[in-house]
């Protein structure tokens, strides 16, 4: 069994971020939103299987949520996954999530890798607890008003929620989570929430 495997026993909810391009804002979204979750009250950790290792220096230097570790037992787990979709820890992530984040800006220079994405998780048998996660809109463009039509070039159903281009969220690597503001960690809560409520909802499904 791979530590993958090995670690995903040990929690309730495994939230898994994932998009074939890099530079999507995987790894910053998977420390805040979890960040959020912990400041919600909720006990978690993230998974870093992205050979880079910048969530994990992110946390080991600025703290704010805890690093997955064997035999330990969390509410929620959030992997961030590597730019790779062949990678068989991309895979293994994708299968065992209870839901898969594919996170993507509304540009259409994304479409193309997000797509590829989308394939793979319905690949995985993932495709019905898959959702797109819109990052850096830009309110009152018109990509931002064409997001339903990018997510059904996608494939996949969108959150409702998105998260607008801030300069907040990439001052949050250096600053931690205390140095957002009122707006940024308002936003970051609506999508955290969501993700958990629509795994609420799939396992309401499975036990009907």
């Amino acid at each position: 069994m791979n530590v993958i495997r090995t670690l995903l026993l040990c929690y309730k909810m495994i939230i898994t971020l994932c998009n074939g391009k890099g530079g999507s804002g995987k790894t910053t979204l998977s420390v805040l939103l979890g960040s959020a979750l912990v400041e919600a009250g909720h006990k978690v950790a993230l998974l870093d299987t992205d050979p880079q290792h910048t969530a994990t220096r992110w946390i080991e230097e600025i703290g704010g949520l805890e690093l997955a570790e064997p035999g330990q037992e969390y509410g929620a787990l959030f992997i961030d996954t590597a730019p790779r979709l062949e990678s068989k820890e991309v895979t293994d992530s994708i299968q065992r999530a209870d839901v898969v984040v594919l996170v993507t800006s509304p540009s259409p220079a994304d479409l193309f890798t997000s797509r590829d994405t989308a394939i793979l998780i319905r690949r995985e048998g993932a495709q019905d607890r898959a959702h797109v996660l819109f990052n850096q809109v830009q309110p009152g463009t018109i990509l931002a008003r064409d997001l339903d039509d990018m997510a059904d070039r996608i494939g996949l159903p969108a959150f409702k929620n998105t998260l607008r281009r801030r300069q907040a969220y990439q001052h949050a690597v250096l600053m931690g989570w205390r140095s957002l503001g009122g707006e940024a960690r308002e936003e970051l809560f609506k999508v955290a929430l969501e993700i958990v409520g629509s795994v609420k909802k799939q396992s309401r499904k499975v036990a009907t």
